[in-house]
């Protein structure tokens, strides 16, 4: 903290971003400067600026919301899959020009492909461009990025556990991550603002704080549980409460804790930066910084134009990206733990990360300098040609957008069908962790955990009921479609009273496998030992008799937040709509 107050000092002294001043206080204080004098504990510098890195993503969120990241949609998905891809293969083949083994060169394209929220956010917020279209499209990338670069890691990780014959199944951590952030997301919608109101009840603003903190935490920790990053999860919940009416209140507050802890984590990550291998790996560490703000600046203004953004505004997302990070330096020092990646790998990506950490505010103002080359070099011809390209790409974007009202039929149906198979996988997600859980607090106090299993099993089925009978519903809707349509088109003989009854038991036959399989699978993932003893029987029973009594209203409740969430409906304010979507 002396080092980050001075730093900070002198920096704004001399009209500098104060990020670039923490960086090298942390070089200078850290525990490979002047003989290790101020710090040597590397393993707790680390966990210095993981925290931080937590406090900082939360207060990102809070201060975004979910409802503007929502907004923007699949074109930072689509803008960030190109730069992800570009990125990988850019650095891979770089990594093969310098003579790296093809190992070392797909760590180092990884460690390429990501930026620094922490470092992209706070010069956003600096220069008032945060809200911006520019601030909006660049956060949405940083959350494609930061998702990404989770599976990255533990796909890494599993990759250097190979020898050991430990497969990696990147499909399950790819659903456990959607599943997730969907039960963040849905969840913390339903919970955060009653939980809010009554810190707020409270009338005290430390208790708002703390309180706010302890959600970001437990979320965290929640993630962290689940082997995905405490990060994105206190990110996931930062919006949800950045969507409440306490939302000026949370940010009012956590502004200074959110200083401090990203000073903490800029410096610590400075820290980490060894300068006695400056000299030998600086040549290489220039080429690779060069790419990588080319090849950033390149891939992501090529991505944000073909979805439909003009070249000015391209141009202006692509300039804010070039900066690695904290991702970066993770996958670096995943690297090192495996014996196919070479040593030079972390000293390459550290002092890049420092290099473009001093260039980037140079990069980020300069989409005015590039633009008017751009125009100078470019035949007018040319982009008039790619203007019409990008206003008509974006035109196809906006209608294929759905509409805040649109009219009951097949979407509509499809779009019920998601939100039922959405809620009963976060019901059984759910109680899955209230599953371990509640067996592993039985254990620790010396109960049998047989009774909690099953009161817990029979609850989960309960709940998934309601959205059962959902898309019971619509399936049956469109089987009827289907085989009238059937009947019509080939002329069978019978009416069509015989449609009825045939695609009702179609689905009802399909319902009922399915259903079957399903309570298979959690028998096998829950295991409940004897339920025919009169004692077991008797708490499922009564388990589910409970549970039914707020399934219905509780189903309401996640399917409004459902589809107001992540589907952007309106919310449901005529007594009309419910009834509609639940008949459909």
């Amino acid at each position: 903290m002396v080092a980050a107050a001075a730093a900070l000092i002198l920096f704004r002294l001399i009209r500098q971003p104060p990020i670039l001043g923490y960086l090298l206080a942390g070089v200078l204080v850290g525990p490979f400067a002047l003989r290790g004098r101020f710090v040597q504990d590397t393993e707790t510098v680390s966990l210095v600026a993981d925290v931080g890195l937590v406090v900082v993503l939360f207060a990102i969120g809070v201060e975004f919301g979910w409802e503007r990241i929502r907004k923007v949609g699949l074109r930072v998905v689509i803008i960030g899959a190109i730069e992800i891809a570009a990125m990988i293969a850019l650095g891979y083949f770089l990594g093969r020009a310098l003579g790296w083994q093809p190992t070392t060169s797909i760590y180092l394209g990884a460690a390429l492909a990501f930026s620094s929220s922490a470092v992209l956010v706070q010069i956003l917020r600096e220069n008032g461009q945060l809200i911006s279209l520019r601030g909006q499209l660049v956060v949405g990338i940083l959350v494609v990025e930061d998702f990404a670069a989770v599976v990255l890691l533990a796909v890494f990780a599993g990759y250097a556990n190979q020898e050991t014959g430990s497969p990696v199944d990147v499909w399950s951590i790819v659903i456990k991550m959607m599943m997730f952030a969907i039960g963040a997301l849905v969840f913390g919608t339903l919970l955060a603002p009653r939980l809010m109101d009554l810190l707020d009840h409270l009338k005290s603003r430390e208790t708002l704080l703390i309180g706010s903190l302890g959600v970001c935490f437990a979320v965290g920790l929640l993630a962290n549980e689940m082997g995905l990053s405490a990060g994105a999860g206190a990110f996931l919940i930062g919006t949800v409460l950045g969507d409440t009416k306490h939302r000026d209140q949370v940010t009012r507050l956590i502004g200074p804790v959110r200083d401090v802890f990203a000073a903490l984590f800029f410096v610590s990550i400075g820290m980490l930066v060894n300068m006695s291998e400056v000299p030998e790996y600086f040549g290489t560490a220039l080429i690779v910084t060069g790419v990588l703000v080319v090849g950033k600046i390149l891939a992501t203004t090529i991505g944000t134009f073909l979805t439909g953004h003009d070249g000015d505004a391209a141009l202006k997302v692509g300039t804010a990206m070039p900066q690695p990070g904290e991702f970066s330096l993770a996958i670096a020092r995943a690297g090192t733990e495996h014996a196919g990646v070479g040593s030079q790998l972390y000293p390459v990506v550290t002092i890049s990360t420092l290099m473009a950490s001093f260039i980037y505010p140079l990069v980020f103002k300069s989409h005015t300098v590039i633009g008017s080359m751009f125009n100078r070099l470019v035949p007018s011809s040319v982009r008039t040609e790619a203007s019409a390209l990008s206003a008509g790409i974006g035109k196809a974007r906006r209608r294929m957008g759905p509409g805040k009202s649109a009219p009951y039929g097949l979407i509509q149906g499809i779009r019920s069908t998601s939100v039922s198979f959405g809620i009963i996988g976060l019901v059984i997600v759910a109680g899955l962790l209230i599953f371990n859980v509640g067996t592993s607090l039985a254990n620790e106090f010396g109960f049998t955990p047989d009774l909690i299993r099953v009161a817990i099993v029979a609850a989960i089925v309960t709940l998934a009921v309601p959205a059962g009978i959902v898309l019971w519903k619509v399936l049956l809707g469109f089987g009827m479609l289907v085989a009238r349509r059937a009947f019509l088109r080939f002329r069978l003989p019978g009416s069509m009273d015989l449609a009825e009854v045939l695609s009702a038991g179609a689905v009802s036959v399909l319902l009922l496998i399915a259903g079957i399989w399903t309570v298979t699978r959690l028998l096998q993932i829950m295991p409940l030992g004897d339920v025919t003893a009169p004692t077991p029987a008797l708490v499922m029973v009564l388990s589910a008799a409970l549970t039914a009594t707020i399934a219905m209203k509780l189903h309401s409740q996640m399917d409004k937040t459902f589809r107001r969430t992540l589907l952007g409906d309106v919310p449901a304010g005529s007594a009309a709509s419910e009834p509609e979507t639940h008949q459909a």
